[in-house]
């Protein structure tokens, strides 16, 4: 079984200056360990359409759903089924389906070993979504999805999710709801220290949802 992971690109340029996406080390570190993986992110390169592959995987943002809509029709009209998961399909799941195979909608966690699983057997449902929200706790990005490519030396870190506010123009409270959770300030440090860069980057909604612990 392979797992080929995709981050699609707004435009056809490359950047020079990509941060690594870590939604990827994410799912990466939630992939059983019998899986092969593979990820690309066109940022950096082409999207090899003919590797052989048992599933593509994409998480799908606002800006770029049209190029993942593009990508996801390339690999199906080579037979491989398509799931993508974030911010889009998320709210707007019946779209997403016209071009995918499957949607997860809400967060990977407690999730994406069933996708996996089910893609196994053949049996991909059409939508995966989690009862509630699932700890934060014993989450440890596996960056090494990232080794090889060209990023800039900046660690992407994650604390907490979620925000306490309720702006109207904001996508974080319509995906979250009013759900605030933290990961033990031990496992954040833990993380820092594993990455082992000297910049780092904070990518919470709001880390001062908890100013002592911020």
């Amino acid at each position: 079984m392979k797992v080929t992971f995709i981050r699609p690109n707004l435009y056809e340029k490359r950047s020079g200056d990509a941060m690594e996406p870590l939604a990827f080390a994410i799912l990466k570190s939630l992939t059983p360990p019998d899986v092969e993986v593979a990820f690309h992110d066109e940022r950096l390169e082409a999207i090899p359409y003919d590797e052989p592959t048992d599933l593509v995987a994409m998480t799908v943002e606002t800006f770029t759903a049209r190029r993942a809509y593009q990508i996801a029709n390339e690999f199906r009209a080579r037979g491989v089924p398509i799931v993508m998961g974030g911010y889009h399909p998320t709210f707007l799941p019946d779209e997403a389906l016209q071009f995918a195979d499957a949607v997860v909608i809400g967060d990977a966690e407690g999730v994406w070993p069933r996708v996996v699983e089910d893609a196994k057997k053949r049996r991909l449902q059409t939508r995966y979504e989690q009862e509630g929200f699932a700890p934060l706790d014993g989450l440890m990005p596996d960056r090494s999805i990232f080794h090889g490519k060209r990023y800039a030396p900046v660690a992407m870190i994650q604390y907490g999710r979620g925000c306490r506010y309720n702006c109207e123009f904001c996508s974080i409270r319509a995906f979250y709801g009013s759900n605030l959770r933290q990961r033990p300030v031990a496992e954040v440090v833990a993380e820092i220290e594993r990455a082992g860069r000297r910049h780092i980057f904070i990518v919470d909604d709001n880390i001062f949802v908890d100013v002592p612990k911020a």
